[in-house]
């Protein structure tokens, strides 16, 4: 019975030494609710033992935040397999984005087994939209959801409901953002709005499931998820986001396709986020501005209106901006 016992404790000795490589998948998953948030903000970061950690002994944690390359919070957490271990911390406000990174710890029996990191950002307060060109310009928002006039509130640009019918019978936009997700009779009515305007706007469709079945552009509705991805990092729509960040809202988008037009010398397509595909005839795009005719609409099939994440509102001020300076230069070359 002795020599039995040993044999265990020798086997389990020997898995216990084992480097992870070896050992095959890891001891424990580690979650990180949000990797992006505004400051100040709460960070939850949960970790659970995986069906891998059999070997008896004390379970602990040791959690290590760093912020900027500085260490500004250390603590131990003992979990047991059937309950996760949570760690919460509150930053407090940073004036500029600011990298930071939570590690994680696996000891058992006070021995070191593995360690696993998440990176986070952390973003100041979203901020106004400080560009005075904007005052003289007039911006309509076509969004069922109410999202797009909440954001437009936050950075003090005004912006009209032109959801409702009154609304658009009444001035003649210079910027238009239609709201994601419309249904295809929606798209009809606001197009055909837009499409009887003179002025030409600049017109923003933010991500869609479907459009029109005449229209130039679709969403195939096969394979459509990223395989290989090509960032214009030099686009003034990824301005304040590195590819990390691009990549995150990549995750769950769908591009569209856009079949290029041969010798359209009135008719352009600049794709900055682009679906790598063995396609000579169509363009596959998360995010382009395809100019036709005069006019110029962008298509942004990356998250805007989604959630809390403040890498959307980056994004949808760098829209802002970009229609904001091209209905400027159009103004310009009337004069």
């Amino acid at each position: 019975m002795k020599t039995s016992t040993t044999i265990v404790c020798g086997v389990l000795m020997a898995i216990y030494l084992l480097p992870l490589p070896l050992c095959g998948a890891s001891f424990f998953e580690m979650s990180l609710r949000q990797d992006s948030i505004y400051t100040p903000g709460k960070v939850n970061l949960t970790m659970k033992l995986t069906g891998k950690a059999k070997i008896e002994g004390r379970y602990q944690f040791k959690v290590s935040v760093y912020m900027a390359g500085t260490l500004i919070r250390k603590q131990t957490l003992t979990v047991t397999k059937k309950e996760p271990a949570v760690f919460e911390l509150m930053f407090p406000d940073v004036y500029t984005r600011t990298d930071s990174r939570c590690r994680s710890e696996l000891f058992i029996g006070g021995r070191f087994i593995e360690a696993q990191e998440k990176p986070l950002t952390l973003w100041p307060p979203i901020a106004p939209y400080q560009e005075e060109s904007i005052k003289n310009k007039e911006i309509w928002t076509f969004d069922i959801s109410g999202k797009l006039q909440e954001l437009f509130s936050d950075l003090e640009v005004e912006a009209v409901d032109a959801t409702f019918q009154a609304a658009r019978d009444f001035g003649t936009p210079d910027i238009v953002f239609i709201g994601q997700c419309l249904d295809p009779n929606n798209i009809r009515l606001i197009t055909r709005c837009l499409m009887s305007l003179e002025t030409k706007p600049v017109i923003v469709f933010l991500r869609q499931k479907q459009f029109l079945r005449n229209a130039k552009i679709e969403i195939p509705t096969e394979n459509n998820r990223s395989q290989s991805v090509e960032c214009d990092a030099d686009c003034p729509l990824l301005n304040s986001l590195n590819l990390r960040d691009v990549m995150n809202m990549v995750d769950g988008a769908t591009y569209v396709k856009i079949k290029k037009e041969k010798d359209d010398k009135a008719g352009s397509v600049n794709s900055y986020v682009t679906e790598r595909v063995k396609d000579k005839k169509s363009i596959y795009s998360y995010l382009c501005a395809v100019k036709e005719k005069g006019r110029v609409t962008i298509y942004c099939q990356l998250p805007v209106t989604d959630d809390n994440d403040p890498r959307y509102a980056v994004l949808l001020k760098n829209l802002l901006r970009l229609t904001d300076r091209i209905s400027d230069s159009r103004k310009n070359q009337t004069k």
